[in-house]
């Protein structure tokens, strides 16, 4: 006779919960004119900025919303793509800081 145990599952998150998870740390918001890529750090509301691998600039926003950084980097260098996340990110960044305003 033969016996076989149950094997335990394991859970299987959505890709609702990663994207979740991947916002509330950080995604990439997308690359300049320039080619310097800009990714929001989400748990110190700022967005850094990489020459390649090296980094060029940080800046804090300080509340401000992440459309604000995006439409001035739209005026000053232009954009040549957007981050896979970026859209949503912007999205979710506006409702969070619009609850707390």
């Amino acid at each position: 006779m033969s016996t076989t145990k149950a094997v335990p599952q394991e859970r299987t998150a959505s890709l609702a919960s990663h994207l979740t998870t991947a916002l509330a740390h950080s995604f990439t918001l997308g690359v300049d004119a320039t080619g310097s890529t800009h990714h929001y750090y989400r748990p110190a509301d700022a967005v850094v900025i990489f020459d390649g691998r090296t980094l060029d600039h940080y800046q804090p926003l300080d509340g401000r919303p992440l459309r604000d950084w995006r439409e001035f980097v739209a005026q000053e260098r232009g954009w040549d793509s957007t981050g896979q996340l970026a859209q949503l990110g912007l999205q979710v960044d506006a409702e969070r800081k619009e609850a707390h305003a």
